[in-house]
């Protein structure tokens, strides 16, 4: 992590949060109940031709703030991830905004936020995007060491042809930005740590989400699919994670199971937890039980989701907390990692 973000996160923690009054974000002055409506103008030929580098392109984002005023500001795009750019009809990208300007504008320098796209064309490209928006969302009322998102209905601009197309798509908050509320800093090069590094707290109640979504895409290990943060006080990391495009719940079309932990068909979930100890453990399992009226009821209540879709998620959610009431649950949990095995099935379509 740069020295200038260790520097921020420090003058930020010395403040209670990241209040609105005198540090705002831009991922703040976008973040509201509800989708927000944006724009994006681009080349989006130059958008193609891109694929398979990191090179930016300028665009145009414009937006109407939270007390009802348009915004326009000059950022910069790059196509982004390694599996969605070269299966997708189009990118997920990421929007890169200029620190100067947030500054000139009162804003801290939070400026690069991920934009998950609907990859796909038609109803499943849209229902994938949905589908991903609820495991973001689900994740968040099990903790609040999570990324920030917002549903967004955004317009494409193309500057080629003046022609244009809306469709759904999820903003994530900077990475810094996550790192600075938690007072923790992203270890960049954390590669090959172990379950006993993490908070064990914080590692159960991911692990069990994992498998509660059906996702075997992650990798503590490898540091796939997750961000590991360092407390300023400390103590021991704590992980989040993103992208879940494979999990059983999304269960998006260009999907493939993991036969390396023995996941025969995508939706079958897997208990990646290493040697889970099973007072935390259990913990966890009480605590999600705890919480299976809430997330089922948000799930039932999503309604930008189809009906069809919204039963097919409730039903997969409620599989999993059947399984958390069977009496080998936990016993069937205590794997290493040199001997994985499904431990409960289902689809998520």
């Amino acid at each position: 992590m740069k020295t200038f973000f260790s520097i921020l996160i420090s003058a930020i923690c010395l403040a209670p949060g990241l209040s609105r009054a005198n540090s705002s974000t831009i991922f703040n002055e976008l973040k509201r109940d509800g989708v927000l409506k944006v724009e994006l103008a681009l080349s989006l030929s130059t958008l193609q031709g891109h694929i398979k580098t990191e090179d930016k392109q300028a665009a145009t984002f414009r937006f109407t703030d939270n007390q009802g005023q348009p915004q326009e500001w000059n950022v910069d795009v790059n196509v982004r991830g390694r599996f969605r750019r070269r299966v997708c009809d189009f990118p997920p990208i990421k929007v890169d905004f200029s620190k100067k300007e947030l500054e000139a504008r009162g804003l801290l320098p939070f400026d690069d936020l991920k934009l998950v796209t609907h990859c796909q064309e038609g109803s499943e490209g849209e229902d994938a995007v949905l589908r991903e928006y609820l495991a973001y969302e689900l994740y968040s009322k099990l903790t609040p060491l999570n990324y920030r998102t917002q549903l967004v209905e955004i317009t494409y601009i193309d500057t080629d042809s003046d022609s244009r197309f809306t469709r759904y798509g999820i903003l994530l908050e900077d990475t810094d930005e996550l790192a600075a509320r938690q007072n923790s800093e992203e270890c960049d090069a954390c590669y090959g740590l172990s379950a006993s590094s993490i908070n064990p707290e914080v590692y159960s109640i991911h692990a069990l989400f994992q498998y509660m979504i059906g996702n075997t895409d992650w990798s503590l290990e490898a540091g796939r699919n997750l961000k590991i943060m360092k407390p300023a006080d400390g103590g021991k990391y704590w992980i989040t994670p993103y992208d879940f495009d494979f999990s059983g719940l999304v269960s998006a079309e260009y999907a493939v199971p993991n036969g390396d932990v023995g996941q025969k068909f995508v939706g079958q979930r897997v208990y990646m937890g290493a040697n889970p100890d099973r007072a935390e453990l259990e913990a966890a399992v009480r605590y999600f039980q705890s919480k299976r009226d809430e997330l089922i009821r948000y799930v039932e209540e999503f309604s930008l989701l189809d009906k069809r879709s919204r039963k097919e998620v409730a039903r997969y959610l409620e599989r999993f907390f059947d399984n958390l009431e069977e009496k080998d649950f936990i016993e069937s949990t205590s794997f290493s990692g040199r001997n994985l095995a499904p431990v409960a099935t289902g689809r998520g379509r």
